[in-house]
């Protein structure tokens, strides 16, 4: 049966507004009569541009953002859970709470994501919108796990203070937790009061109708369910309402005695929907309640041409012969009950077949295979059923919500013991690089301290002092030649050298060109060194800046190398304790995880036998009515000897 997609309210947490299933529809009375349209069997695709913007203030609760919205919250969770232990996540405290509990609830940790719930709840001065927003997750997760005297409880507690999209879901799934009870008149009075916005006014209409019937008030539950089996269709959203609608009157009507207008209704039915068999069938009995036999044969030879897994057609095996029966037609109609019986047969040797290769346990390996490793996401469903005989039952055993929530769960297992056989192997590696780690530094620490120990870093910061010290006061006297070169200096030397010899012999003639050249030298260099003197002042001050910050970095080093050398062997010895402690946890949890997916597999694997068990059954009561009706067909024909 295909499923629908419905308004959801828009939220933090997507799957917490989440839950897959169908409503499935008996051959005598819908479910739909017995229990409402579940709002919550609907499945809507996700419509990211819909959602709130937020403003993400903390970087951590941006990363834990990005693995959500890219459907991954195994790693969403991890990550949360991590950032929140560090005190990452201060600014968004209250949405990650909200967040951690849709992320629990989205990998089926319904328990959880309750508690998760419900601390916020008992939380002081969280703000109202936030709490509301708790209380009806919190509900919600009731509601999926079955408890819906809670979830009602909580819902009907609630005020007005949701947005509208979502309070109107909380309407609706207070309705279905009502009708789910059995409280009839509470659930009447909501949905008869009820101003539901447009996108949920049929599904309302359709609950109310469903209710208005159970509760024998006949003709307004029909009056609801006319309304809504009569709307201009939309889209296969519609379509499909109406076919439900539609159904569930045929069927009503049916059982009230009224076959005329049950035909009307049920031949409204699309002949190519998921609901198109039960509606032939139904169609077929209306057409007999009326005496109509031969027009009743046309939707009921119509359904023996379908599968025989549809409990509508194996009755329609039953129907056929009993209409020629009724027409006086005994030996087309002994030809259909052989018919029957034979397919009958045929279809039990395939359940018996199986029903051993399900309890063999190879019906999750033939889907996990058959489906890939792509197991991410609380929406994986199966896209293409793998090439075994039992496939030929898995579509009808997914119609069933306990067996689809079986699945998740082990869907969710196989995931999460995917992700410790990949932590298993990260540890190794981890394991690894401590060890190289370890190796390094033992290479590395006595080179680095040999280089160290080879610069005086006291000693040049006292040479640094002088230098400075020496700079100010060239500056202050304005003294060119103590900023010279060596080159300079070298040649100021010589001109000191000649100036002596000058001095030294005053009168001697021979010596005044050298005197006059002397002199031009000695003033050409005085020039220089004053001319130039504030460029080498700023230079040299720049110089002796960069050697400070020099001597800062290595000092900074010499800390580093102490810290290392103090701290490292204790940190890796950690890193090498808390390895030690994770490998046997993560192995243990793999060999707990490995264990419960047995179990859980074995689950899926009764409820799949079960589900095989009642068809077999139901085929047996079959067998044993067409044998009936064959032997009084046979009693019918032979003559009676006169007494």
């Amino acid at each position: 049966m295909r499923v629908l997609p419905l308004p959801r309210a828009r939220g933090p947490v997507r799957w917490a507004a989440v839950v897959l299933g169908v409503v499935a529809l008996s051959t005598a009375l819908p479910d739909a009569l017995a229990a409402g349209f579940d709002a919550q069997s609907l499945v809507l695709p996700t419509d990211p541009s819909a959602l709130p913007a937020v403003q993400v203030l903390d970087l951590h609760y941006g990363d834990v953002l990005f693995e959500f919205y890219r459907d991954d919250p195994f790693d969403a969770l991890i990550k949360l859970n991590a950032y929140r232990a560090q005190g990452h996540l201060t600014a968004h405290a209250e949405d990650a709470e909200l967040l951690l509990g849709g992320l629990y609830l989205s990998l089926g940790q319904h328990l959880e994501a309750g508690r998760i719930f419900q601390q916020v709840l008992d939380q002081p001065r969280v703000p109202q919108s936030v709490r509301d927003r708790a209380r009806f997750y919190l509900a919600k997760v009731w509601y999926q796990r079955g408890y819906h005297e809670r979830a009602e409880s909580i819902f009907a507690a609630m005020g007005s203070s949701l947005p509208p999209e979502m309070d109107a879901e909380r309407r609706a799934l207070l309705a279905q937790a009502l009708l789910h009870q059995g409280k009839l008149e509470p659930a009447i009075a909501l949905l008869s009061s009820w101003s539901a916005p447009s996108q949920w006014r049929g599904y309302a209409q359709f609950n109310l109708g469903v209710a208005l019937v159970r509760a024998q008030r006949l003709e307004e539950g029909v009056t609801q369910l006319e309304a809504v089996g009569t709307l201009p269709t939309a889209g296969q959203e519609t379509a499909a309402l109406r076919d439900k609608a539609n159904l569930a009157l045929g069927y009503a009507l049916l059982q009230t005695g009224q076959p005329a207008r049950a035909q009307l209704a049920l031949e409204r039915v699309r002949l190519e929907g998921p609901l198109s068999t039960k509606a032939l069938l139904g169609e077929g009995w209306a057409l007999a309640a009326l005496g109509q036999h031969e027009q009743a044969l046309v939707p009921w030879l119509e359904l023996q041409g379908r599968s025989l897994l549809d409990a509508a057609v194996q009755e329609s095996y039953l129907a056929v012969p009993m209409a020629y029966a009724k027409l006086g037609a005994d030996a087309q109609a002994v030809e259909q009950y052989e018919a029957a019986l034979h397919a009958f047969a045929a279809e039990r040797v395939r359940l018996d077949e199986s029903i051993a290769a399900l309890r063999k346990g190879q019906l999750m390996h033939t889907i996990v295979d058959h489906e890939g490793r792509d197991l991410e996401g609380w929406l994986w469903q199966i896209r293409k059923l793998p090439e075994v005989p039992e496939s030929r039952y898995l579509v009808h055993l997914l119609a069933s919500h306990e067996f689809q929530e079986a699945l998740k769960n082990y869907r969710a297992l196989l995931v999460m013991e995917r992700n410790l056989a990949a932590w298993q192997t990260s540890l190794g590696a981890f394991d690894d690089l401590v060890a190289q780690r370890q190796r390094r530094f033992a290479e590395w620490l006595p080179a680095a301290l040999a280089k160290l120990d080879g610069i005086q870093v006291d000693g040049l910061r006292q040479r640094q002092t002088v230098m400075r010290a020496a700079l100010t006061r060239a500056e202050a006297e304005r003294d060119g030649a103590a900023l010279a070169t060596a080159s300079e200096h070298a040649v100021w030397e010589k001109l000191e050298r000649m100036e002596a010899t000058f001095t030294a012999r005053p009168d001697d003639h021979d010596l005044l060109e050298a005197r006059d050249k002397y002199r031009l030298l000695q003033g050409v260099m005085a020039w220089r060194l004053s001319s130039t003197m504030k460029a080498r002042a700023a230079g040299i001050s720049r110089d002796l800046n960069k050697t400070r910050g020099a001597l800062e970095d290595t000092n900074s080093a010499w800390a580093h190398v102490a810290e290392a050398r103090e701290q490292m062997p204790a940190r890796l010895v950690d890193y090498r304790r808390r390895l030690d402690a994770l490998q046997p946890r993560v192995a243990a949890a793999r060999q707990q995880l490995l264990a419960m997916k047995a179990q859980q597999e074995q689950f899926l694997a009764t409820l799949a036998v079960a589900e095989l068990q009642l068809e077999q059954g139901r085929l047996a009561t079959y067998e044993v009515q067409a044998r009936f009706a064959l032997a009084a067909i046979y009693d019918r024909a032979t003559p009676r000897k006169q007494p």
